[in-house]
């Protein structure tokens, strides 16, 4: 019996809580400042997130990556963890993955992360296990390249402000160190408004 009338009491409130949040523009709901997100940049100096940044695969449309590389992308996925990330496939069969219950899609892909964590500290544990980061002033942001220990660039850190910054690194060869910077190029481009 207490299940009967608490159910309809908890379905009321939340009903009432969602209903409570329709009207407001997402700027309202969420501090962010989208004037800048419209034209397709962010304000770097700002350390509100825009609501551009919400969604890494449209923020940076495979088109951009495919311009940066002048070859295409094959697939574009957005991880399965709650990551703001996006994979662009460069390789991708339906059967890249051979397993013992069968072949499974994917490929080699270019991922791009908004990041939100400590950079000194990521950077100081890649310097551990070899990598120099260095700036390129070919990069029209403030700018970190990662070089392994065979003198390659491995990642790319575009400095959004002192709270986040976009991630770029490649897996399975899906490009060259030297096409992630000029794909950390355009994307710098696009952050800028240019």
């Amino acid at each position: 019996m207490t299940k009967k009338i608490l159910f309809p009491l908890v379905f009321a409130f939340a009903l009432a809580l969602v209903l409570a949040g329709c009207g407001q523009s997402p700027a309202a709901t969420t501090g962010a400042d989208n004037t800048k997100a419209d034209t397709g940049s962010v304000k770097t100096d700002s350390v509100k997130k825009s609501s551009a940044l919400d969604d890494m695969c449209t923020y940076f449309p495979k088109e951009l990556i495919e311009q940066a590389l002048g070859k295409p992308i094959l697939n574009v996925e957005k991880p399965f963890v709650s990551e703001n990330a996006c994979f662009y496939y460069t390789i991708w069969t339906e059967t890249y993955d051979h397993t013992p219950s069968g072949d499974i899609p994917g490929g080699a892909p270019v991922v791009v992360t908004l990041r939100t964590e400590d950079l000194a500290k990521n950077m100081a544990d890649n310097e551990k296990t070899g990598s120099k980061y260095v700036k390129d002033e070919s990069i029209s942001m403030d700018n970190y390249v990662a070089y392994d220990n065979t003198k390659k660039p491995w990642q790319v850190i575009l400095i959004l402000n002192d709270k986040q910054y976009f991630e770029l690194h490649y897996v399975h060869r899906a490009v060259t160190g030297d096409e992630l910077v000029k794909i950390a190029k355009k994307l710098a481009e696009r952050v800028q408004g240019k």
